[in-house]
């Protein structure tokens, strides 16, 4: 490994590390490859005990070089995301992270959006993020009070399911009576209090006002009388935390076996304005200060609101974003408090979801061992087949992760070699094609409803996956060149977990046999009839409900119903 390591150069970028089966297990950043690669494998290098096992596994290592620092903090992360390596951090649910945007338009507009991009060209503003509808609902109904005339259509909008797509906060009913000057003025406002700039609004306003007020323009005037009153409202609680209007974040960190909660307590213009947490996955065994300077190369790349200064409890070795270490006095105690509202979190949150994990990581080792399998089952494929006779057969992959059902992993296959009923055949084809899909995870272990035949059938077209079946009636699980079945109790948390692997592939090749049935049901020979479009054939249906009952039909019957010329042509096509 030191031959490979010599020739790594000096230049910034990022590294791979990979185990002898080719898994990605590390995606790092260094302003020096080859230094921080050699760090690793250094006698004396002080590594957390994950990260030790982690070197033991290395067996091939790639790198790309960038132009610099940045460039190799953008590409780490956009890797990390996109691979999800074993040994880095699982930033859990940064996908569905959200954004407040202000629109570049003539009057610009407030919404709200999963995708940040990053195209200067566009001129939009991002506010962001934040972790949770619930968040941006409260952000949203902030402005509301402050700025109603400028947010006034409708009541809020609740928040859709749709990655990337944008849910409008609203704009003023009557635009006309706001000039595109004051309509401006109004979206600068806003984005200072998304800011947490309330003290230069209220600074504004408050002149405002009063030039209103000198003018005559007492309808205006008491506008900003409201705004500057619903402002108070809102920050009357927050007290002076620091002096100076200091712009800081605060990050602690509270570590659990494989869970950990990073805090960040917000202070804008010397007040604290928000508390986030973040849930980060696949932490065992690793340092505190490892695991929070990759959670802070990932945020703060992605967020729009930049402090001057950012304080944790380390000093870290690299990172391109600069953070200070607190001592003593009232940043430290904000330090604390962050601790204190990390811990919190996690207790009143987490905790139970831990115990649910824990639970599931002992049934899967003891699945492994049950079934004498080399690596743990975190991906086990279900399968089965559903059909009446062979007509409209439909065969069923369901997936199941770290014993979870995954369901955007789920597929269904149209059988296609045969029409009468051959489950075994019919299983044959559907694993045939899975097998084709090279670029879907493999499984750790493949589950096929049904017994001996379906099994002997399947497992022909499967290499060094490991592949079971199980029966219904007798639950006894098979599994090739083995005579016999293995037979667990009927309160075996290993058989209750491939019976439910088992019956949510049933019920979802049944649900896609249904939707085919329904689908067929609904079509008719009248649409392959030329001459017979759409109208016609809603009034045959409408008045006789089916084709059959249309074919028993006298031709007399039919010409006075829809003419001679059409009568005929489906006479002489039925």
């Amino acid at each position: 490994m030191l031959k490979v390591i010599n020739k790594i150069p000096t230049k910034p970028g990022i590294y791979k590390f990979y185990d002898k089966s080719r898994k990605l297990l590390y995606i790092g950043k260094a302003k020096n490859l080859k230094s921080r690669v050699k760090s690793y494998f250094a006698k004396s290098s002080d590594l957390s005990p994950a990260k030790e096992i982690m070197v033991s596994n290395i067996k091939k290592i790639e790198f790309t070089i960038v132009n610099n620092e940045k460039e190799a903090l953008l590409l780490e992360s956009s890797l990390i995301k996109k691979y999800k390596p074993m040994y880095n951090i699982d930033l859990k649910d940064d996908k569905s992270w959200l954004y407040i945007k202000i629109t570049n338009a003539k009057y610009p507009q407030v919404v709200v959006t999963r995708k940040l991009k990053t195209n200067l060209k566009l001129k939009e503003k991002y506010f962001g993020p934040y972790t949770s509808g619930k968040s941006v609902k409260k952000t949203i109904k902030l402005l509301r009070k402050i700025f109603p005339y400028f947010t006034k259509l409708g009541p809020m909008i609740e928040l859709g399911k749709k990655t990337g797509s944008p849910y409008h906060l609203g704009r003023y009913l009557e635009q006309e009576s706001l000039t595109q000057k004051e309509w401006l003025e109004t979206t600068k406002q806003v984005e200072r209090f998304l800011n947490g700039k309330t003290n230069t609004i209220l600074k504004s306003l408050k002149s405002k006002m009063k030039q209103a007020s000198i003018r005559k323009e007492y309808e205006k005037a008491g506008r900003y009388r409201d705004q500057i009153q619903a402002i108070n409202n809102v920050t009357q609680n927050q007290t002076v935390i620091l002096p100076n209007n200091s712009n800081e974040d605060y990050l602690n960190i509270y570590i659990n076996k494989d869970l950990a909660v990073v805090t960040i307590l917000k202070i804008r213009q010397g007040k604290l304005i928000d508390q986030q947490n973040f849930t980060l996955k696949n932490v065992k065994d690793q340092k505190d200060s490892d695991i929070l300077e990759q959670f802070i190369s990932r945020y703060y790349l992605e967020t729009t609101d930049l402090p001057k200064v950012i304080n944790i409890p380390f000093n870290l070795k690299e990172t391109l974003i600069k953070t200070n270490k607190p001592i003593k006095g009232n940043k430290k105690k904000l330090l604390n408090l962050s601790f204190t509202n990390a811990k919190h979190y996690y207790v009143t949150n987490l905790t139970s979801w831990q115990k649910q994990t824990h639970t599931t990581d002992n049934v899967l080792k003891k699945l492994k061992k049950v079934l004498n399998l080399k690596n743990m089952p975190l991906r086990i494929e279900g399968y089965d087949i559903s059909n009446i006779q062979g007509v409209m057969a439909t065969g069923s992959m369901v997936v199941f992760t770290n014993a979870r059902p995954n369901k955007k992993e789920y597929r269904r296959f149209s059988i296609k070699t045969f029409d009468q009923a051959n489950d075994p055949g019919m299983m044959s084809e559907v694993i045939q094609r899975r097998q084709k899909h090279t670029n879907w995870t493999k499984p750790e272990l493949i589950l096929i409803d049904g017994g001996r035949p379906q099994l002997n059938a399947a497992s022909k077209h499967v290499k060094n996956i490991p592949i079971i079946s199980i029966a219904k009636r007798e639950e006894e699980i098979y599994q090739p060149h083995k005579k016999n079945t293995l037979k667990l109790s009927k309160n075996n948390e290993v058989l209750k977990l491939l019976q439910r692997i088992r019956d949510e592939a049933h019920r979802f090749a049944i649900t896609g046999y249904k939707i085919k049935h329904t689908k067929a049901n609904k079509e008719s020979k009248l649409d392959n009839i030329p001459g017979i479009g759409p109208k016609t054939k809603k009034i045959l249906l409408k008045k006789y409900g089916s084709l059959n009952e249309v074919n028993k039909l006298s031709n007399k019957e039919l010409i006075l119903l829809i003419g001679k010329n059409k009568a005929k042509i489906i006479k002489d096509n039925i």
